[in-house]
């Protein structure tokens, strides 16, 4: 799933995650003080992991959230998995940590899907910013 969010003219090599290198994120996290809540959808009859998001929490900052990841496996595209994940994760945010009046985000600006579900969320956009590549 690393290379399945749109990003422009950005060269994305394909990276493997397993359970371990998983765990070792989060335990780096952790470490660094952050609580993370994941949601996630599998394919009921593969039981593959066809979407996830991932928002975080510090206890430094309690009133703001940090919104990760939100991927959909582009073969799960179109049944609405990232809206579904990410409401899931922000209504648990939201019972869990009330102190929380913000969510930071942010996206590819050629990610037309995932920024339509944002807006769609409510979040509105408050800054840009910009990557470069070398070209081999």
């Amino acid at each position: 799933m690393s290379t399945d969010a749109p990003s422009g003219a950005l060269s994305n090599d394909a990276e493997s995650w397993d359970v371990a290198r998983v765990r070792h994120v989060e335990k780096t996290w952790k470490q660094a003080g952050l609580h993370s809540l994941v949601a996630s959808a599998r394919h009921r009859e593969t039981g593959e992991l066809a979407a996830y998001t991932v928002l975080q929490v510090s206890a430094g900052k309690p009133w703001l959230a940090s919104q990760d990841d939100t991927l959909v496996a582009s073969h799960h595209r179109g049944h609405r998995l990232g809206m579904l994940v990410k409401i899931l994760n922000i209504r648990r945010l939201l019972s869990g940590y009330p102190a929380v009046e913000r969510i930071i985000t942010f996206n590819a600006a050629e990610n037309d899907h995932m920024l339509s579900i944002n807006v769609a969320l409510g979040f509105c956009p408050a800054g840009y910013d910009g990557e470069w590549q070398k070209a081999p």
